[in-house]
């Protein structure tokens, strides 16, 4: 990329935005709107959005659209049949309990939702991860985020940020689903709703409701316990299509029951993004699309160099880094500090490993496991461009940081949908999370 390309990016926000509101009404706004979202403190607030020019914000998803398409096509191209696909990807079995046997169903809905996160560095967006499933979440906290921000700009007499109602292209996707049922447009959201820690939120669920009905899907909330119930089964079912909104590793750590979903399964209910979906949600694609592979062709690796670190998966094998070949666990240790280890299906960031943080004994240890298993994947570290941003304790103190940010764009039924966003103001990179300590927003776009 080229230096005129490269400041299109965060480079353009030096201070943050004027917003015409006292701090304390914003973050009475903001407040508002994202109450009940997680059982996460209120504060900090961050007084401005993150933002983009319209035209890198566009860009960026259509990055993540282009990007899942191809994530799609390199789980396809990974072997002929499913089983084949689960061994080359190194799957669990115990991981995909939801396959169907409808495979045309399984590779024609398992892209329909996702949400990468990407981190804005030097030379633009970095897609270093890809989250495909139902259960991704980050979607009405989005929406609470931009909501709140448009009436900020309301209130002071500016022009409004631009975003992207999520809410519209998925209920898109679902209309064209029930299409293929020859049903009218309707879905059962099969998620537990809990105390928040793991599971969704009264208030999240009831947003994602409100949107569809918004654009004309009747959508109907069910636990899984409840799900045959609902359903009518035995008997016709009441709806044939549902979305997958629970993550399987959730249900087990508060000890939830899936098999109602799977019984619904084999009596021809269907749920969106199919099973399929953990296969691309796997971090070894992306590694496979950044080392390469014979069926890409000259924009598919463009894509991928433009937008995609230097990502392997762990091995004890030959790699080229920086115009140099190294074996790959040498160069893991030799260049510690440059590398971050992470667990092919880990989610939340729990097999995350930064060498900049570990101690070299312990970093060479997860490395040689690494490449005994192959199940880890060594990626390239990201450094984010700071981004100017003030940020309100509930003591009222004000404090401008400099954020470290990832930010989350959304692909509902190939279409972009927004972009959710956090940061904290670490000088070194790492795990960003809201967990602990970051601060949630949103990321908008201004003419």
């Amino acid at each position: 990329m080229t230096a005129t390309r490269t400041a299109r990016w965060f480079d353009r926000y030096r201070e943050p935005p004027q917003t015409g509101i006292a701090p304390g009404r914003i973050a009475e706004l903001v407040v508002e709107e994202t109450r009940g979202m997680r059982p996460l403190p209120a504060y900090p607030v961050a007084l401005q959005p993150l933002l983009l020019p319209l035209a890198e914000f566009r860009e960026l998803l259509r990055a993540a659209t282009d990007l899942l398409a191809l994530i799609r096509r390199a789980v396809l191209h990974a072997a002929p049949d499913r089983a084949g696909r689960i061994a080359a990807f190194g799957i669990d079995p115990a991981d995909t309990p939801l396959f169907t046997a409808d495979e045309d169903f399984e590779l024609r809905h398992c892209a329909d939702m996702g949400r990468a996160d990407v981190v804005i560095g030097p030379d633009g967006p970095r897609f270093v991860e890809f989250n495909v499933s139902g259960a991704f979440g980050g979607m009405p906290d989005c929406h609470a985020h931009q909501q709140a921000w448009r009436r900020i700009t309301t209130l002071a007499g500016r022009p409004a940020y631009l975003g992207v109602d999520p809410w519209a292209p998925l209920a898109a996707l679902v209309e064209r689903t029930c299409a293929e049922f020859g049903v009218p447009p309707g879905i059962v959201v099969v998620d537990d709703v809990g105390d928040g820690t793991v599971l969704a939120t009264d208030r999240s669920v009831q947003m994602l409701l409100d949107g569809l009905r918004t654009h004309g899907i009747e959508a109907t909330h069910v636990q899984v316990a409840d799900l045959l119930d609902t359903l009518g089964h035995p008997g016709t079912l009441r709806y044939p299509v549902g979305l997958c909104g629970f993550d399987l590793d959730d249900m087990r750590a508060v000890g939830h029951d899936v098999r109602p979903a799977r019984r619904a399964l084999d009596a021809g209910f269907r749920m969106i993004p199919s099973q399929t979906s953990w296969l691309l949600h796997t971090k070894k694609v992306l590694a496979r699309l950044s080392e390469g592979a014979p069926w890409m062709d000259a924009a598919d690796r463009d894509l991928v160099a433009r937008y995609v670190p230097w990502s392997r998966v762990v091995g004890d094998r030959p790699v080229t880094w920086r115009g140099r070949r190294y074996e790959l666990p040498r160069l893991l240790i030799e260049h510690r500090e440059s590398f971050v280890l992470k667990g092919a299906t880990g989610c939340s960031a729990q097999e995350v490993t930064f060498g900049l943080w570990t101690k070299p004994a312990d970093w060479a240890r997860l490395v040689d496991e690494g490449a005994r298993t192959g199940y880890p994947v060594a990626q390239e570290v990201v450094r984010s461009a700071p981004y100017p941003v003030d940020v309100l304790a509930e003591s009222g103190e004000i404090t401008r940081v400099a954020a470290n940010a990832v930010v989350s764009p959304f692909v509902l039924g190939g279409v972009g949908a927004g972009c959710t966003a956090r940061f904290d103001w670490a000088e070194r990179p790492g795990v960003v999370l809201c967990a602990n300590g970051a601060v949630e927003t949103c990321l908008l776009a201004e003419l």
